[in-house]
């Protein structure tokens, strides 16, 4: 059995410790010759996960990190495909197969259930970020990130690259360049204040110098954070990181640290504008918004109770602070955000559909609310509710298609990248605790005060629409190329020409039998036969046949009751699903609504009710084009209901 301190395969082992909430036993190791970090969740989860991770903090808008990320998976040492994961997912059971760029690192998981899938997968990612075919193939840049293109003498000269094209697309809407522009005006020294993903009218600035220089500085096992998370041999795992990879590496020293932002000492108030259609109407176009600097990465509890409190206040159907800025009148809708994927997280309360000189109201009403709020107190049922239903989601640990194990992972950099326990990000059961004691003794007003009321780091954003820029913009672009075109001699002309053909012909190319042999494919052989044994008993309680599943739940009790409906008429089938969902909603004769109730009052459960179909059918009727006038009629008096309320037309 490994103890603190022991070494296995080029690893020490730092840290051993139990986490109950994600029902496994945790290992931090350290790569003694590289100084990579490793994190291993031990548990009986088949479905494992790995991934690899590297600080890479932006210091421009040119989308480095960003086209790095695409960059790696184009081809590499021992896969010398130009897109091996096309490949590989032709003969692989992953059950995630993904890499991601944040404000302030790039994460490449992996997972999946079968054992020899997952070290193929492992092996994949490992060679494409520390061995990418990008410093050999100049094309990768051109592909990835930009490149100017041009098929004749005679056109104009012009942009384009996967991730220059993907990101005019992602901050093409209002809602995109509002979240950038809050980043900004509260990170304004740091890396957060820069465009990780990149922004179209910067990122023909990176040279492929730049590109390769930023591969060399960041992504290095002394810069790395490896996971490990399910039933697996760690002992064969370690061998294999330092004797396939770790190990042909030199310790260096390197600068990715995450600098904070220099608090403020006053709230900045700051005016932007976004792009609309030249014809398209300016009235009630403006976002207002008004953003906090919130806590700290490492402050777990004050990060979940920031989390309650926004359901309580701006989520919740009875939520207070929302309801004041609907009922001035101030905007046709409110949103907020709680970011904590961060080293500093920030808050922020949106009104859109407003008008600029709705501003000093919004400010003050925001204000004065959140006053009357600590000093006459939160509703404590409504508190309540908030915290049962964020405590309910972190014990569910329901995440859809993804698995369990990749946003534990996920998690954990929310503290291990900003030198934390990996582990403390895992961990609510105490901290619920101190939570549900806090919530009669002013913790919630508390947070109100100190994070909001006598916060100085905010800012007061006017977001506001214009139908000039985007023309203007568009061009200065084309001058801009029209003066680059200018400046080029025919033979710098006939070079574009001829690299646009080029990487065209690299693009059509079909990959050559030699490198399709490198990636490794499953065989029947390494598939298991036999299937998934799920546990079912048959009981009877009375006279009712129950069908009973013993498994590890985290102390929630899944009952599902089924009746037979097969005398209800058709007409009247939709009120048997109104029903059902309104019975799971209110007071039963032994348990009062203030006990478990997440909504507040029968009333708020019809509006969810109409709000979820009238959403629903409108999705169907648009989307799916499968809603109809009659379907609409059933529930007539829902439907209007709803839009007396939120006046949709």
């Amino acid at each position: 059995m490994i103890k603190v301190n022991d070494r296995m395969h080029g690893f020490r082992l730092l840290k051993q410790q139990s986490v109950v909430e994600a029902d496994s036993e945790a290992f931090e190791f350290v790569h003694e010759k590289t100084g990579a970090r490793l994190f291993y969740l031990k548990n009986k989860d088949d479905n494992k996960v790995f991934s690899i991770a590297f600080r890479t903090p932006p210091k421009d808008d040119t989308g480095v990190a960003h086209i790095v990320e695409h960059s790696t998976l184009c081809g590499s040492r021992k896969y010398p495909l130009k897109e091996p994961f096309v490949e590989l997912v032709k003969g692989s059971l992953n059950t995630f197969l993904n890499a991601m760029t944040y404000p302030d690192k790039t994460v490449y998981p992996v997972a999946s259930r079968n054992d020899k899938d997952f070290q193929n997968l492992m092996d994949v990612y490992l060679d494409a970020v520390f061995y990418p075919a990008m410093y050999q193939t100049p094309e990768i840049l051109m592909q990835e990130g930009w490149h100017y293109e041009i098929e004749s003498p005679e056109e104009p000269l012009r942009y384009s690259g996967v991730v220059y094209n993907e990101m005019k697309g992602a901050l093409s809407s209002a809602e995109d360049l509002l979240g950038r522009q809050i980043m900004h005006s509260l990170f304004p020294d740091t890396a957060y204040g820069y465009e990780s993903g990149g922004d179209p009218e910067a990122i023909p600035g990176l040279s492929q110098e730049m590109f390769l220089d930023f591969h060399r500085r960041y992504y290095h096992p002394s810069n790395s954070y490896i996971y490990l998370y399910g039933d697996l041999d760690i002992d064969e795992k370690l061998a294999y990181l330092d004797e396939a990879y770790l190990s042909h590496f030199e310790r260096l020293e390197i600068d990715s640290e995450i600098r904070r932002q220099e608090l403020f000492a006053e709230m900045r108030r700051i005016t932007e504008f976004y792009p609309i259609g030249s014809e398209e109407e300016l009235k009630e176009k403006t976002f207002l918004s008004l953003n906090f600097l919130t806590g700290d990465a490492l402050d777990t509890k004050t990060l979940l109770g920031l989390e309650i409190l926004e359901h309580a206040l701006l989520r919740s159907p009875a939520a207070p602070l929302r309801k004041a800025i609907v009922d001035a009148g101030l905007g046709k809708d409110v949103d907020s955000s709680l970011e904590t994927e961060m080293l500093q997280p920030m808050f922020s309360m949106i009104v859109n559909g407003s008008e600029e000189e709705r501003t000093e109201q919004f400010y003050e009403l925001v204000m004065a609310t959140l006053k009357a709020l600590r000093d006459q107190g939160i509703d404590q049922k409504l508190l309540q509710a908030s915290l049962n239903l964020l405590e309910f989601r972190l014990r569910e640990d329901d995440f859809g298609s993804s698995p369990k194990g990749l946003i534990y992972g996920l998690r954990s950099l929310r503290n291990w990248l900003y030198g934390g326990d990996p582990a403390e990000s895992l961990r609510y059961e105490d901290i619920f605790q101190e939570l549900k004691e806090g919530l009669g003794q002013g913790y919630f007003e508390e947070l109100i005060d100190r994070y909001f009321l006598r916060n100085p780091h905010r800012t007061l954003l006017v977001f506001k629409p214009s139908r000039t820029m985007a023309a203007e913009r568009e061009a200065e672009q084309e001058k801009l190329l029209a003066e680059k075109k200018a400046s080029l001699s025919k033979e710098e002309i006939r070079q574009i020409i001829e690299n646009t053909q080029k990487l065209k012909e690299r693009q059509q190319a079909p990959e050559t039998p030699e490198a399709l042999a490198t990636i490794p494919i499953l065989k029947l052989s390494d598939i298991r036969k036999e299937s998934d044994v799920l546990p079912l008993e048959e009981r009877m309680l009375q006279d009712a046949k129950v069908l009973f599943s013993e498994l590890e739940t985290k102390g929630i009790i899944y009952l599902t009751l089924y009746f037979d409906a097969s005398r209800v008429p058709q007409e009247q089938l939709p009120y048997v699903y109104l029903l059902t969902n309104l019975l799971g909603n209110v007071d039963t004769e032994t348990v009062a609504e203030e006990t478990y109730e997440i909504y507040p009052s029968p009333a708020a459960v019809l509006e969810k009710l109409a709000y979820n179909y009238v959403t629903g059918f409108l999705y169907g009727a648009l989307v799916e084009g499968n809603a109809s006038e009659e379907n609409a009629r059933i529930v007539d008096p829902l439907f209007e209901y709803w839009l007396r309320n939120y006046y949709f037309v």
